[in-house]
């Protein structure tokens, strides 16, 4: 199991190659990834079958972000990364302010995918945007789900599927973050935003961050209408004129639920929260449901 337990030890050991002391690491976040602060660093540990070929283009593309000027997290100097340590792929960050006493906001995030979404392709191959198919691996993989919770899963994946195959995006194509929210914006000790969390970078239609956007001003307590009309003002594209934009947002919903059953441990928080977002699926009253952060 990919827990605190398995990775600690790692971390020591990641620690003792570069002379510094693990009993100063602190645990930021333990679900996708093992994420230790280690002083002014941040060591990302990935979990069992994830490769080094899986991360190598994540680094490529922050290197070129970084390149052409965008604000993004940045590699820890003075490394070849990513690199393997007893069996987990690692990369290493340099730290951002880690007060956060002043968290990126939703028209901040709005300018930063505007100027994302501008840049030209990337020069390296990078994976395209196809989240029918991980929605289908996710819901197939999880080890928490029920037959019943399956079935109702795979019958709103019909729909969406059907109604993704038919879409037409207005904003053509771009580099996408695939997961822009405020967790994965940060800033920097000078107060400037930045995007973080590179390891859904695809290539894709822009719909999808923006869509991303919504969902979380809408789901989550600490959001609201008033932050997307913001967003919305600083992106520069109204959604609410696109016809497909719900269904759109429906499906990305659906992606955050699958994704999270797969990766969740039986009777774990983030399972329990799973099976809310499900139970409010099957009561028709889904709509209204607030989420709470996993």
């Amino acid at each position: 199991m990919f827990v605190e337990a398995r990775t600690r030890p790692v971390l020591d050991e990641i620690c003792r190659r570069l002379g510094r002391s693990a009993a100063e690491a602190i645990l930021l976040r333990h679900h996708t990834n093992a994420v230790y602060a280690v002083g002014d660093v941040v060591v990302k540990i990935a979990p069992p079958g994830v490769t080094l070929d899986d991360l190598r283009p994540v680094v490529t593309v922050v290197e070129w972000l970084s390149d052409h000027g965008f604000p993004t997290v940045e590699l820890y100097p003075g490394l070849d990364q990513p690199f393997e340590v007893s069996g987990h792929v690692i990369t290493m960050w340099q730290r951002l302010d880690p007060a956060n006493a002043n968290p990126v906001n939703a028209a901040e995030l709005g300018t930063l995918l505007r100027v994302l979404h501008a840049l030209p392709a990337p020069p390296i191959e990078l994976r395209r945007l196809e989240p029918i198919e991980g929605i289908h691996r996710s819901i197939a993989t999880s080890t928490i789900l029920s037959d019943e919770d399956r079935q109702l899963l795979r019958s709103r994946l019909e729909h969406l599927a059907e109604a993704w195959s038919r879409m037409h995006f207005a904003l053509g194509e771009a580099l996408l973050q695939s997961d822009p929210q405020a967790r994965n914006a940060l800033r920097r000790f000078d107060g400037t935003p930045v995007l973080a969390d590179w390891d859904g970078a695809s290539i894709g239609p822009p719909e999808w961050d923006v869509a991303t956007v919504a969902v979380h001003c809408r789901r989550f307590a600490q959001a609201s209408p008033v932050a997307f009309a913001s967003f919305t003002a600083a992106y520069g594209w109204d959604s609410m004129k696109w016809a497909d934009f719900e269904d759109l947002c429906r499906l990305r919903e659906l992606k955050m639920i699958t994704t999270n059953a797969r990766k969740s441990q039986s009777d774990s928080v983030a399972a329990r929260e799973v099976h809310r977002r499900i139970a409010a699926l099957r009561s028709g009253r889904d709509e209204l449901a607030r989420w709470n952060i996993i």
